[in-house]
């Protein structure tokens, strides 16, 4: 282990670096190389090294180190000192920016917003929107660049647009934004190759090495006469350690013992997913195993690596129970993860072996195909998926409740409902950035939705709370989005609003599309007496199409009620080909289901 960890540790002196660049209010770059050695091994440090380039009016990519770049006038680059006019409704673009790895290690980056040079009252009111290759882009995701390659070199081709609220009053006249300070953080990636292999990095980002994590322990402790005895392997840093309250065994001496064990074969461990198993051991001076007496329970703390995602924590084959923190640590067959620590702490009152299921991903399993496809579980899972590389297989396997939007854009993702709900609920006082549960946008973004379970129970729940001028319900698709629903249920919750909205805010190239094939969709209440169970955006420009080829719909017959009939300009929602609806008097209310 020495051998290793001396290794980790020059190679995390030569790789931890962040690159910091500000833009547009001034540029610097920083080129890194060095060289270490130890004994006879020389380890190379490869160089990271990204650049910062703009297009120019003759459309060439040059450094953009230094440079004060000013937003676009009639597509140009303005002369020095133009003075850009902010009005209500208006869009002002930077120039094309593009991020290039010249250097020759693998990293990863990510581009934050740290400042704006201007009036931060004027920026109340500017909606700011990045995009990658033309798809949306989420400020502060992470992307990768790979390596150069001879002269081939890779990068990412960026834009920054504000656009000014369309509502904004007289208060802000005179108010000027002059730039946007912007840091882009690069790290190295973890997937070069060297003499070790390509894994000699793998626990970069904290992932466990799972073949050399069990050192076999064995330590004792006479057992104190008052208060908790602490039995651990070491003093500093130790790799297992538990506490044994006062009054909870009779024992003279106890010693705790560790040892990599076999998972139980009762314990499914799914694709994207490895097992953590350790035989842990309390026995007393004649080496019979000890339990905890009186109703009392065992503490203990195992360290199995930083960073991780610990899917599940088993107790020989029964499921322990997750809790947020030490302090929650109140019952028996309890625990929690501690990722800065990497200690895994759980409670019992007797030993046997425990293992700790641990996702390759962010999610709980899955590699995101799909036969595997990616497994969600909590609120935490969901909201990764907007940070996915590529589009994937996603699959619900608990009922969750997300505190915003589930944002994917510009890549093609499957949603498998799995009968389970995903709902959004906003904490008291917090305004959402759209207020619906899924979005699907940007240029190839697709989103098909599916419920696999037998008795169609998954469901799509919209926030009930009600935001002036945002868009409020379970799905929407903006610009380029394709959404597709094959089943599930869907509710609009808060007032007056829609259950799917579709709409662009771009050129009728843009334009997004919906098609229904199947489920069920409901809005709470009407507005101005109509519900909106699917909408159109109002004043859209770029003739938006729902089409509905399956499906039922409460208080909404999309045969008749197309769109808004007093605002909507462009856009249809029809019916497919052959397809003709029925009605079914519930109550006070009516279903419309629309079939071939």
């Amino acid at each position: 282990m020495t051998k290793t960890n001396s290794k980790k540790a020059l190679l995390s002196s030569a790789f931890a670096l962040v690159l910091s660049v500000a833009m547009l209010i001034g540029t610097t770059f920083a080129w890194f190389t060095d060289t270490a050695s130890t004994g006879v091994n020389k380890i190379q440090a490869g160089n990271l090294d990204i650049e910062l380039q703009m297009k120019d009016n003759n459309g060439k990519w040059v450094n953009a180190e230094g440079k004060t770049l000013s937003f676009l006038v009639n597509g140009k680059i303005p002369a020095e000192g133009t003075q850009i006019l902010w009005e209500p409704g208006c869009t002002y673009t930077l120039p094309e920016l593009r991020i290039v790895n010249n250097g020759n290690l693998a990293l990863k980056y990510k581009v934050v917003v740290s400042g704006i040079q201007g009036s931060a009252k004027l920026n109340n009111v500017i909606d700011w929107t990045m995009k990658l290759d033309d798809a949306d882009f989420i400020m502060g995701s992470e992307h990768s660049l790979a390596a150069k390659n001879n002269d081939t070199v890779d990068f990412d081709i960026f834009t920054i647009s504000g656009t000014m609220d369309k509502n904004a009053g007289n208060e802000y006249q005179n108010e000027s934004i002059d730039g946007i300070s912007i840091n882009v953080y690069a790290t190295q990636d973890t997937v070069e190759n060297d003499s070790f292999g390509n894994d000699y990095d793998k626990n970069a980002d904290g992932k466990p090495q799972f073949d050399t994590w069990y050192d076999n322990v064995a330590t004792t402790v006479t057992v104190a006469a008052t208060g908790d005895t602490v039995v651990k392997d070491r003093e500093i840093e130790p790799t297992i350690q538990a506490t044994i309250p006062a009054g909870s065994t009779t024992v003279n001496k106890l010693t705790l013992i560790k040892n990599k064990a076999e998972t139980p074969s009762n314990i499914t461990v799914v694709t994207g997913t490895k097992a953590l198993t350790a035989e842990v051991k309390l026995i007393d001076q004649d080496g019979n195993k000890v339990n905890a007496k009186n109703g009392k329970f065992f503490t203990v703390s195992m360290e199995i690596g930083k960073s991780l995602n610990v899917v599940d924590l088993y107790h020989n084959e029964m499921a322990l129970t997750k809790v947020a923190d030490i302090s929650s640590l109140t019952a028996n067959d309890r625990y929690c993860y501690d990722g800065t620590t990497g200690y895994v702490t759980f409670t019992t009152d007797d030993f046997s072996p425990f293992t700790a299921i641990v996702s390759d991903s962010a999610f709980n399993g899955g590699n995101g195909t799909e036969a595997n496809p990616y497994l969600i579980a909590n609120a935490e899972q969901a909201m990764q998926i907007e940070k996915l590389k590529k589009g994937a297989y996603l699959k619900l396997v608990n009922d969750i409740t997300v505190p915003d939007e589930i944002y994917m854009s510009g890549k093609k993702f499957v949603f498998d409902l799995n009968g389970h709900t995903v709902k959004l609920e906003y904490a008291e006082g917090v305004k959402p950035n759209n207020g619906s549960v899924l979005y699907i946008g940007g240029r190839n973004g697709s989103l098909t939705i599916n419920d696999s379970s037998e008795a169609q129970t998954g469901a799509v729940i919209g926030s009930d709370k009600t935001y002036s001028n945002k868009v409020t319900g379970a799905v929407r698709a903006g610009n380029y989005g394709k959404l597709t629903i094959n089943g599930g249920h869907f509710y609009g919750m808060s007032e007056g609003t829609s259950c799917i909205f579709v709409y662009t805010t771009m050129s009728s190239s843009s334009k997004a599309t919906v098609t229904i094939n199947g489920g069920k969709f409901e809005t709470a209440t009407p507005s101005n007496g109509t519900y909106f169970v699917l909408n159109h955006q109002d004043y859209a420009s770029a003739g938006c199409t729902i089409t509905v080829n399956g499906g039922s719909f409460k208080n909404y017959n999309p045969s008749v009620t197309t769109v808004d009939p007093v605002n909507a300009r462009t856009g249809k929602i029809v019916l497919g080909e052959g397809c003709t609806t029925t009605e079914n008097v519930v109550g006070s209310d009516t279903w419309y289901t629309v079939s071939k």
